[in-house]
């Protein structure tokens, strides 16, 4: 019992009283008191449940819900939504090297869930005759917190003791998909009404922010996108929001398009990308530069494999080289007589960025050591790197490194490779990045319940031949990842008319378009998308102050300020 006591003051403090701050009528205080009273007493009873199987078993699997709750505040310094729960879910696959990705970090959300796995499974000081009739208390409790959750939506969770919440949205989880009936995908049902570009292509970066390439920002890296060129017509739609600041959300909408109202619709039944290439009568290539092995992510599925003609990844190649290999593969692509659609995945500049640069492309300094996560992509231990502020300035450094490799020497790559003339090739970002440019502490970049903007700042650029798009056309700052879609289609000979119907504005209609991105994409149980503004022009970009920083852990360089980002 004193176990389970110590792990109440520890875990459950510093929830309760941010939710206690944000409840303003007595009526709201009171009802959350009962709340937490009811949860709380089921977690006691629990503890005096008299048989020690029982009671064990009730102890793991309440100190595993208690652990990802903990582990998720510990690493993004927020509370776990609804939301973030099936973000996680959908990366289930990966949760090994999540695992080892912080585990120096995770210490002591294990304590509390040792504290608890004790406090519940030990046989408790005194005997307490437990009528029974109570025993399924604990299991009432759960049941109770879920009914509630799902008449909020998945909202309510803060605040209760941590075992609660990720139970219950397991529970609210395994309820919607019982009730969501399958649901057969659309037919193509746009008609062709013009001649297709003969390659149309997407590329999709890994975290990238728009506000750190020189296309944006005076000062950002070097990207080879601002040299004009004979042979083709570069056109920069400047710093646009992403769908969603976590990958999966962004790449699923960039295949399945949708507008920022009906965009769940069109991921659930609607044709993808593929579907609307194979009507064209285009060929299919995938270039996934992130996975090897055939192993599908961001919500690919067999049902979109079957659709790809050729589907390509890099197993023989290092990560540091793999971009250069998506260069190179497209260049190839287009260099084919057949018309295609061609989607690339690159490695980008996703954490750890340590070592996605060779040593001779280490422009910015003092950096990240090197050496240690050669062979990863977007995953590894963090040992070494603890959140503070000159670690992150450390981190800048890097990240720019890699993003003058990844991005300015790829586009030097493929603009100097590959015959473009009938080509037009969109690129941008799944998301942008937190870099904690104004001195916060922690370690997440991106995925967090609560973003900044510069979590959704992406760049957006379309490169094309000589007369395939009308540069006048091109407003920056009108952009967004949601023209993405529709302009795919035009570009593949699709009605423009019909496909705005369906899909929005695509990225030549003149009409106004948010500065937002969704936090909320997962949004279920008449839940709301949540919109965030980017603010383009209020970005952060301490370029010179992270350049300025003497390599000693001693010194103190002046915080970071903000410079206006162009569009």
């Amino acid at each position: 019992m004193v176990c389970l006591g110590l792990w109440f003051i520890l875990a459950l403090a510093p929830d309760m009283t941010t939710r206690l701050a944000t409840i303003e009528e007595v009526t709201g205080i009171a009802a959350y008191l009962v709340l937490l009273g009811w949860t709380s007493l089921g977690l006691w009873i629990a503890a005096c449940t008299p048989s020690a199987v029982v009671r064990w078993a009730g102890a793991a699997i309440f100190a595993s819900s208690a652990f990802a709750l903990t582990s998720f505040r510990q690493v993004t310094g927020q509370f776990l939504t609804y939301d973030a729960f099936i973000n996680m879910l959908q990366s289930g696959g990966f949760v090994d090297d999540a695992v080892a990705q912080y585990g120096a970090s995770l210490s002591w959300s294990l304590v509390l869930s040792l504290l608890l796995l004790l406090g519940i499974g030990l046989r408790p000081t005194s005997r307490i005759a437990l009528p029974q009739i109570l025993a399924p208390v604990p299991y009432v409790a759960i049941a109770s917190v879920t009914a509630l959750l799902f008449i909020r939506g998945g909202d309510g969770a803060r605040g209760l003791p941590a075992n609660y919440p990720t139970l219950a949205y397991a529970g609210l989880y395994g309820i919607e998909t019982a009730l969501t009936p399958e649901q057969a995908r659309e037919k193509v049902g746009v008609p062709l009404s013009d001649e297709p570009v003969k390659h149309v292509v997407l590329v999709i970066d890994e975290s990238v922010s728009g506000q750190y390439l020189d296309i944006n920002s005076p000062s950002g890296v070097k990207t080879g996108l601002l040299q004009s060129r004979s042979d083709v017509e570069i056109s920069n739609f400047g710093i646009v929001p992403s769908i969603t600041n976590c990958s999966v959300g962004s790449n699923l909408s960039l295949r399945f398009g949708g507008t920022r109202e009906n965009y769940r619709d069109r991921i659930a039944r609607g044709p993808g990308i593929w579907a609307y290439a194979k009507a064209a009568g285009l060929r299919t290539v995938y270039i996934d530069a992130q996975r090897t092995g055939g192993a599908l992510h961001n919500g690919m599925d067999d049902e979109e494999i079957r659709l790809i003609d050729s589907f390509i990844q890099f197993d023989d190649s290092p990560v540091l080289r793999r971009d250069l290999r998506v260069a190179d593969q497209i260049a190839r692509e287009i260099a084919r007589p057949e018309p295609s659609l061609i989607i690339a995945n690159k490695i980008g500049a996703h954490f750890p960025v340590h070592d996605k640069f060779p040593d001779e492309q280490m422009v910015y300094r003092p950096a990240l050591p090197r050496g240690r996560f050669a062979d990863v992509t977007d995953t590894g231990s963090r040992e070494g790197f603890d959140g503070s502020e000159r670690s992150w300035r450390l981190y800048r450094n890097s990240y720019r490194n890699a993003l003058v490799w990844n991005v300015g020497v790829f586009f030097e790559r493929l603009l100097s490779t590959a015959d473009l003339s009938s080509s037009v090739v969109i690129y941008t970002a799944d998301h942008g990045q937190n870099l904690h440019e104004d001195g916060n502490l922690g370690l997440a970049t991106h995925c967090s319940s609560d973003p900044i903007g510069s979590e959704g700042a992406v760049p957006l650029v379309l490169i094309s031949g000589d007369g395939l798009h009308d540069p006048s056309g091109v407003r920056p700052g009108q952009g967004s990842h949601y023209r993405i879609f529709p302009s795919l289609l035009h570009f593949m000979g699709y009605d423009r008319e019909r496909t705005q119907a369906l899909y929005g504005p695509d990225l030549f209609d003149p009409s106004a378009e948010p500065d937002t991105f969704n936090a909320r994409f997962n949004a279920r149980l008449g839940q709301s998308p949540q919109w965030r503004s980017i603010n383009a022009d209020t970005l952060l970009n301490p370029v010179a102050q992270d350049g300025a920083m003497q390599d000693s852990t001693n010194s103190r360089a002046s915080k970071p300020g903000r410079s206006k980002a162009t569009r």
